[in-house]
């Protein structure tokens, strides 16, 4: 009888307390430099954020602090690290000083377009080395991965559409490898968050910068710039990501509506990325700036001249041409 009884009131506190588990109630912050201005990176991860909570059925709280309120994109991934916030929206480029294989992303024209970096991603890209290394050296996990739309040349007194063109520039770059593209073309690059490019354009602090269209569009540079030249020279990552004690913390089926929602804001993000281009484009030159397409011969000198920037990121990365044959091979 006393063992039957003992069997029933062990019973019921597993029960208990796995009842206790489910009622306890989460609060995570997310925090991204960028403003809502950046509508189809600030959108779907405002849907992440509600699918989440929703999902969970009001066992998540998840806030978003935007526009840099608590760190700028080059001090995320160390706030992720000491768990000064949960969950970051990095931006890849920003990254790449500390973990040199995410600059993969803003190699000169190694990526087509945005439908190549998905077949890459489909393959594995993040998996040779990224994931793990996020993990062991910089207690983070890795959501999932969207892009930003392509770096464009931005110029503020003359178009771009050649090679020489870079010469005699100043340009603000995002990371190691975009700046070594810029100097193999003859141009000076130098270091800059996007926030800081409207009043450096403004005080003829630069004269251009390699970045996507919807940086031109949230910081408002049609103000300050005349020129955009289409080119499609590297494809940045918004990795979304969270500090893994925070995560490990979790039960594990908050955990899995994490993911979930994840890869819905992904697909979110790859689709409003698409339909964005056309209208940005349309937009510039109705607030008056000049766009123009720089020729497939041109693009394929520019290519030429910088492919040395590819070798030497390769050189660094201990399994450099793993990365480079999985996008080789998605290419088509």
């Amino acid at each position: 009888m006393k063992r039957l009884l003992g069997s029933i009131v062990a019973t019921l506190g597993l029960i208990a307390a796995g009842s206790a588990t489910a009622q306890t109630k989460y609060e995570l912050s997310i925090s991204t430099y960028l403003p809502p201005s950046y509508e189809y990176i600030y959108k779907p991860l405002e849907n992440f954020a509600k699918r989440a909570e929703e999902k969970s059925e009001g066992r998540l709280k998840i806030n978003i602090f935007h526009s840099g309120q608590l760190f700028d994109g080059y001090e995320e991934l160390a706030a992720i690290n000491r768990g000064d916030i949960d969950i970051t929206n990095l931006t890849g480029s920003y990254a790449g000083g500390s973990i040199p294989a995410f600059n993969i992303f803003t190699l000169p024209f190694l990526l087509n377009d945005m439908a190549h970096l998905r077949r890459s991603l489909d393959n594995g890209l993040l998996d040779l080395g990224i994931r793990k290394q996020m993990a062991d050296d910089h207690n983070a996990v890795i959501l999932g991965a969207a892009p930003f739309d392509p770096y464009e040349l931005y110029s503020r007194e003359k178009p771009v559409l050649k090679a020489d063109d870079f010469k005699g520039m100043v340009w603000a770059t995002t990371s190691a490898t975009d700046a070594r593209a810029v100097q193999l073309l003859g141009g000076s690059p130098t270091g800059m968050s996007s926030s800081e490019l409207y009043l450096s354009f403004d005080r003829g602090v630069i004269n251009g910068t390699p970045r996507p269209l919807i940086t031109g569009m949230g910081r408002s540079l049609y103000e300050v710039v005349k020129h955009l030249s289409l080119v499609n020279l590297a494809v940045d990552m918004s990795i979304l990501t969270i500090n893994k004690g925070k995560f490990d913390s979790l039960p594990p089926d908050l955990q899995e509506i994490l993911m979930e929602s994840a890869k819905e804001r992904d697909a979110e993000q790859f689709r409003m990325v698409e339909e964005y281009v056309n209208v940005a484009l349309k937009t510039f030159e109705e607030k008056g700036m000049t766009v123009q397409r720089i020729s497939p011969e041109d693009r394929e000198d520019m290519k030429n001249k910088t492919s040395k920037a590819i070798d030497e990121w390769a050189a660094q990365i201990p399994n450099g041409q793993d990365y480079l044959k999985i996008v080789a091979d998605t290419a088509q």
